[in-house]
């Protein structure tokens, strides 16, 4: 491919100014020398070749004035500058659009995160120190030992005492128990695998059997009394016998007959609660069918309190619960 470059001059004729009616002539073109430029379009391997070319000479390339009369205004214009020779060069690599995500809204803020975010709260601001929870370990540790040692005492005498329960257990409106011996004391206490890091209780227990080991037969016919003795049976820790009653001649169903044995179990439940320093008292059937929850702090379960919980398994004024906290009963 071959480019031509011209250059022109416009100069009045004559040193006279153009009439009206004069039309301006184009300048003509003069030919000069033809520069060859397809070494630039060649191969990118071929760019050192085309580098090592000796350049054309400016002079070659330098176009020429050409004397056109014409008109022209006051300056003349200067002639055009010579192009420098084009130095070749590899192209540029293309590079791929770099792929981007696309940007999607946040999700909005759900009640359950709202939760999560409240408990997190709440546990970061109920959290202790490691020296404060030892502390407490330590005091509900000693807690339990004491009653574990306290009972394991108490259960020799009571069980050759059999004192008379101070209880009336109602199982329904016509059967009542009532001034029955306790006995069969006993104590167990649990601890957990510390792995030779010390000891550590995870509960204590100390069970009985309120009763004579006397045999009841209890007949009921509407289902919501069967339902009512079944749960108070259950409450009491006695496994009854049930039997369809059914008249003899006709076979009709009369009722459901519940046969059991009416010994009620009856226990002091100690749970450590080392977060809080206290220890939780869980009391079933000691004098009725109920059980009772309470705390106390850990320091509290001395021989002092210890002894009114042995007056009041014996049927004695106590005042064991007086300076108890969270106390709650429960009935069957």
């Amino acid at each position: 491919m071959i480019f031509k470059g011209a250059s022109s001059q416009v100069i009045g004729v004559a040193g006279r100014e153009p009439g009206r009616n004069c039309t301006a002539m184009p300048p003509p073109v003069q030919l000069v020398a033809a520069v060859d430029i397809s070494e630039l379009f060649a191969r990118p391997g071929a760019a050192k070749q085309a580098s090592t070319t000796a350049p054309v000479p400016a002079a070659a390339i330098a176009p020429a004035s050409a004397a056109v009369a014409a008109p022209a205004p006051a300056a003349a214009p200067a002639p055009a500058a010579a192009s420098a020779p084009a130095v070749a060069r590899p192209p540029a690599p293309v590079q791929a659009p770099v792929p981007t995500r696309a940007a999607f809204p946040a999700p909005a803020l759900g009640f359950l995160a709202e939760l999560e975010h409240e408990v997190g709260g709440s546990k970061a601001g109920s959290e202790l120190d490691p020296q404060t929870l030892e502390r407490n370990s330590r005091l509900t540790n000693a807690a339990c030992r004491a009653a574990a040692d306290y009972w394991a005492r108490m259960v020799d005498h009571l069980n050759v005492l059999t004192p008379t329960a101070p209880g009336r257990y109602v199982f329904d409106g016509r059967t009542v128990v009532t001034g029955v011996p306790a006995q069969d004391f006993g104590v167990v206490p649990r601890l957990r695998n510390t792995h030779g890091r010390g000891e550590e209780f995870e509960s204590v227990t100390l069970t009985w059997r309120v009763g004579r080991g006397e045999t009841l037969r209890v007949v009921k016919d509407f289902p919501p009394d069967i339902e009512r003795l079944r749960a108070r049976l259950s409450f009491a820790g006695i496994n009854a016998f049930e039997s369809q009653v059914r008249h003899k001649q006709t076979a009709r169903l009369l009722g459901t007959q519940f046969e059991f044995t009416a010994d009620v179990v009856a226990s002091v439940h100690i749970t450590p609660l080392p977060e809080q320093g206290k220890v939780r008292l869980s009391l079933r059937n000691i004098d009725a069918l109920e059980r009772i929850e309470a705390e106390l702090p850990a320091f509290a379960i001395r021989a002092n309190e210890l002894d009114e919980l042995a007056r009041w398994i014996c049927g004695k004024p106590h005042a064991l619960l007086k300076h108890a906290q969270a106390v709650a009963r429960h009935e069957p």
